[in-house]
Formats: C-alpha cells, sequence, structure tokens
C-alpha cells in the first residue's frame, strides 16, 4: 500500500513513514533514523550546517541517504538572519539530521526547483526529495524541536537547547537595496524636472 504526500502530490512508500494511530498527531511520521542508529536520544553534537552554493546543492542532496534539512536564506533578510542563530542550535539538538544552508537571491533557480517562494523557507528532505516545507510560523529552536520530533521518528538529544554566542558567529543582517523604491523614486523626480522645465520655459 502508499499513501499520499498532499502538500507536494507524491506517493510515499510504506517503508518511508511510520503511521500513527493518535488523534493530535501527524499521519505521517517519516523515516529518519538509520537501522543502525538506536531508537532512544542520540548522543549530543557540536552541532553543525553546511553551508552550501546552489551550483553544489543537487549533488549535496543525493548523497543523503535518509533525511536532512534544507534553508534557503538570504544576508538581505531581517527574517532569515533571525532564523539563522536558531537553525544553528538546531544542528545540535538532531546532529544525526543533516543540516544544510543555501544562500539564494530573488532570481534563484532553486527558488523554482525546490518551491523557496521566499526567505527564509526551511524543508525537510528524505532521501533526496522534497516531503515536507516547514511553516514559516516556527520561528525559533523550541517550536522547530517540537515540530521536527513530531512529523520524524528522530529523538533529539536534549529536552530543550539555549541559542549562544556561537549560533551567532558570521550572522549578520545586510544592508539591501530596494531596486523598485529606487526606480520609482528616480523616474518620479524625472518625471518632475521633465515637467517643471517645460513650465518655466513656457514662461518666458
Amino acid at each position: 500500500s502508499s499513501g499520499i504526500n498532499a502538500e507536494y502530490g507524491e506517493t510515499e512508500k510504506d517503508g518511508h513513514f511510520v503511521v500513527r494511530k493518535s488523534s493530535d498527531a501527524p499521519d505521517k511520521v517519516f523515516r529518519c533514523r538509520s537501522a543502525e542508529e538506536a531508537p532512544g536520544p542520540t548522543a549530543a553534537g557540536p552541532g553543525v550546517v553546511s553551508h552550501v552554493g546552489e551550483s553544489e546543492l543537487s549533488a549535496h542532496l543525493n548523497k543523503t541517504t535518509s533525511c536532512a534539512l534544507l534553508l534557503f536564506y538570504t544576508p538581505y533578510c531581517r527574517y532569515s538572519m533571525e532564523l539563522m542563530p536558531h537553525y544553528n542550535a538546531l544542528s545540535r539538538l538532531f546532529p544525526s539530521l543533516q543540516h544544510i544552508a543555501v544562500h539564494i537571491n530573488s532570481y534563484s533557480s532553486s527558488s523554482v526547483q525546490y518551491g523557496a517562494v521566499g526567505t527564509p523557507t526551511l524543508l525537510l528532505f528524505h532521501e533526496s526529495k522534497v516531503v515536507k516545507k516547514i511553516p514559516h510560523t516556527y520561528r525559533n529552536v523550541t517550536e522547530l524541536h517540537a515540530y521536527i520530533s513530531n512529523i520524524t521518528d528522530l529523538k533529539a538529544a536534549a529536552v530543550e537547547v539555549a541559542v549562544t554566542e556561537v549560533d551567532h558567529a558570521n550572522v549578520e543582517l545586510l544592508p539591501s537595496l530596494d531596486y523598485p523604491l529606487i526606480f520609482s523614486v528616480t523616474f518620479l523626480s524625472l518625471s518632475l524636472v521633465y515637467h517643471t522645465s517645460g513650465y518655466i520655459s513656457n514662461l518666458f
């Protein structure tokens, strides 16, 4: 038998997820734990987020045999930079889960390929395929911890984890240019100069 991933319109084999009986739990819990891994919590790790270039992303995901989290971000987006420290901390809670981060822009090919409409976009991959888009309402490590625990068979290394200074390292919001606004102001300014100059020349 098989189950339907309604969000992405894909069919997932039963071996890819567990069916929960609880009415308040999701229908599918994706199998992210390897066969060799103990069913209990994994040992707490240092936390590693792999920053991968867009050109390397497909090859990197193809090497994923189990599950991975992928964060599309841009350093010019305030929400991306607010989420990044929590994403770094999350990697310590789930050290066996690959955490990947990719810097994209508005015209990125990855935006189309993986459905990253804006930033930040956080996706769960299973066997190199997108199986879940994490809702934007989950913005801190506590909420993300609960969500990942609820949709996968992974057990966190701790009940909670604090966001530290290390998690904020190299996380900096960069100033961005609002090109549509600049274009609008420039157009209005030129129009004003043009019409004003014509009005003044008619006076003389």
